[in-house]
């Protein structure tokens, strides 16, 4: 940006002495060029193109040094220095005779120098806005002086004495309120009152003080026509002798530039179309990335929108029909308790417990490095805990070997394993953990389209998507709770078997068999295996439960168009709802899958009205990095707002949410898989 502006300052300036050598006027305009100092010649040229008006206001000059000798600018008539950083003015201003007009306000000035008073032309002085403490003593001096302004100098409290001798001071500009001498109230009264006030405080006759005044002027006036015409006929006959020595180099100079000229005119015309057309193809290339941003965004809004809706529609349903399958489920497996298995494959049992317990112990232990790693950061000073974290990390090793020798005596840890393969075995745990993971995503895909739409400054419909968020935030709430209440459940029945205990040893190895004898086949590796996106369809139609009945279709390379309801009935659906719901749920999974197919596009899509909901799979794709550290990827969601923007790390001692500043009542952690 620097260096564009400098290009631009330069290519301003060289406009402007472009102008000043060709145009008639008398006015030399370098204002507002980004200037540090006067250029070279600029004086001499004043004088050779006879201007009698140089302006440098609107730049950053503290001196006026640079441009040449001040005795060029003896025909100057007008000085505009405003808005500049000047300090202290040369004491050579006085030759410039002729100038009837100085600018000097909106700079920092500190002092005048004396010589300003002999400029006996000077009609309009401007020295408002700087620092001043005082004006010079001889400010009287200047009799041709009609306007005088002072303003905004708060160190200036006291005006000499003498310009009460500027008997054509018409205009004096003062804040009355910092003025001592004179007083406030005689400052407020206007220019009359302050000549008045000092010709009596002086012990002069103001009226005879103005006839005294007007006579001298006459006298003086006669004096500075006949010194003035002398001066004019001595500078006239130099500015000759110098025209003469010009001419000849103006001649040369006036050829070489116009050659110069017409082929920095012909270089910039086919730069400036080189230019036009890249341009025109960047903003091309922009509209169209923009544009189809913009239709992403819409999409991926729309598609939040009916996966919000199927969501809470799904939720508000009866779970009467579930739970009562659920019921005979228990009853079944119960049942199932009162008999032994005569021909048990203990062996079997045993090893698939202990990749069972392995798999936990590994989770555990994954968990638990990155709690300790956590806890590293925080303690690092205290170096006394780091042989406690060794210590438990070795123990912890031990603690898994013995665990490992002790699965064939601990009921305990069969017990654990038990459990564990009764939750995996559950459709409803696995059906709400689905559904966890869907809203998770959801909010996942909302906190992206907001932070694009505040990317592209599109500020429509920020207000439902704040309240699309926050219905989703309360039903992940009550998903956990149905998830927690689940598990609850399931440890219930764990302690009804327990009760068929006959303090066997084998007991739980029993149970074991049981349930892996009960659980349909290929269900876990249905759960493990299905299609995210046939997941999500199964999800959204209400029949995830009935997994365990298409484990064997789903795992099979079968074409699900060519699945009617008599095919689902022999699989096992009974009900004739589900049976429908299931066929709906493969449609739309056929759908998605001819949507998500690579198209090559022929023009911009309209935005349609059924979409459907982002696939879980996309979650990587669209997670943001942590707006807080912007290093690591998101994974805690904030609660009542629903935004999912944070690290696991970053938001330990947030109490708002960093993205809306709403407070925070719980934080949800992203567990990823």
């Amino acid at each position: 940006m620097f260096r564009r502006n400098n290009k631009e300052n330069k290519a301003k300036l060289e406009h402007k002495l472009y102008l000043a050598r060709e145009a008639p006027e008398p006015v030399f305009d370098l204002s507002e060029c980004g200037l540090r100092q006067v250029p070279q010649g600029i004086y001499s040229l004043c004088r050779v193109f006879l201007k009698e008006v140089l302006r440098l206001d609107g730049n950053y000059l503290s001196s006026l040094t640079g441009g040449g000798q001040l005795k060029d600018l003896l025909q100057l008539k007008i000085l505009d220095l405003h808005n500049n950083a000047f300090v202290y003015l040369p004491d050579d201003i006085q030759l410039l005779k002729n100038l009837r007009e100085l600018y000097l306000n909106d700079n920092q000035l500190k002092k005048l120098p004396e010589t300003l008073c002999t400029l006996s032309n000077l009609a309009v002085l401007n020295v408002a806005n700087n620092s001043l403490k005082s004006l010079p003593e001889n400010v009287g001096n200047l009799k041709n002086l009609k306007l005088l302004s002072i303003n905004a100098n708060k160190h200036l409290k006291h005006l000499p004495k003498s310009i009460c001798k500027a008997q054509r001071l018409a205009i004096l500009e003062a804040d009355a309120a910092n003025f001592v001498y004179p007083p406030s109230g005689i400052v407020e009264g206007g220019t009359e009152a302050i000549r008045k006030y000092i010709c009596d405080d002086v012990g002069v006759d103001y009226l005879d003080f103005e006839q005294e005044c007007e006579q001298e002027a006459i006298d003086d006036g006669g004096d500075q026509i006949d010194a003035f015409e002398k001066q004019r006929l001595q500078d006239f006959l130099e500015m000759e002798r110098a025209n003469e020595l010009l001419q000849k180099q103006e001649f040369e100079l006036a050829n070489a530039q116009k050659v110069n000229k017409e082929k920095l005119l012909a270089d910039i015309t086919h730069l400036q179309n080189k230019f036009d057309k890249q341009l025109l193809k960047v903003q091309q290339e922009k509209e169209i990335e923009r544009f189809n941003l913009v239709e992403k965004v819409l999409q991926d809004e729309q598609k939040a929108d009916w996966a919000i809706k199927q969501l809470l529609e799904m939720n508000s349903e009866p779970l009467a029909q579930l739970l009562e399958q659920e019921k005979e489920e228990e009853e079944r497996l119960l049942a199932a308790a009162n008999k032994y298995n005569a021909a048990l494959r203990k062996d079997d049992i045993l090893e698939d417990m202990q990749v069972l317990l392995e798999q936990e112990l590994l989770r555990f232990q994954q968990f638990h490095e990155s709690r300790l790693e956590a806890s590293k950061t925080i303690l690092e000073q205290e170096t006394d805990h780091d042989y406690r974290v060794s210590e438990i990390l070795q123990n912890q090793d031990l603690h898994k070997a013995e665990l490992l020798l002790k699965l064939h005596e601990d009921s305990d840890l069969q017990k654990a394993a038990v459990g564990t393969l009764l939750e995996r075995g559950d459709a409803r745990s696995w059906g709400l953990l689905q559904q966890v993971k869907l809203v998770e995503t959801q909010l996942a895909a909302l906190t992206v389209i907001e932070m694009e739409k505040r990317k592209l400054e599109i500020d429509q419909n920020l207000n439902d998507l704040c309240e699309k968020r926050m219905h989703l935030s309360c039903l992940l709430i009550d998903l956990l709770e149905q998830q927690k209440d689940r598990r609850t459940q399931l440890l219930s029945t764990l302690q009804n078997l327990e009760e068929f205990n006959d303090n066997s040893d084998d007991f739980w190895l029993k149970q074991y068999q049981r349930l892996l004898d009960k659980l349909p086949t290929g269900l876990s590796e249905a759960q493990k295996n299905i299609d995210p996106v046939l997941a999500q369809a199964l999800l959204m139609n209400g029949v995830i439960s009935c997994l365990p009945f298409l484990a064997n279709m789903t795992q099979c390379q079968c074409d699900l168009d060519k699945i009617t309801d008599d095919d689902l009935k022999e699989a096992g659906i009974s009900n004739r709802s589900d049976r429908i719901h299931t066929l709906d749920a493969f449609q739309m999974y056929k759908k998605e899958l001819v949507s998500r197919s690579p198209v090559t596009p022929t023009a911009p899509v309209l935005p349609v009205e059924e979409a459907s909901a982002p696939p879980l799979e996309t979650v990587s794709n669209m997670t943001t990095e942590c707006v807080i550290c912007m290093d690591k990827s998101c994974e805690v969601i904030f609660v009542p707002c629903g935004h999912f923007c944070c690290c696991s790390e970053c938001p330990t001692t947030l109490t708002d949410c960093p993205m809306c500043r709403s407070p925070i009542e719980r934080k949800i952690r992203i567990i990823p898989t």
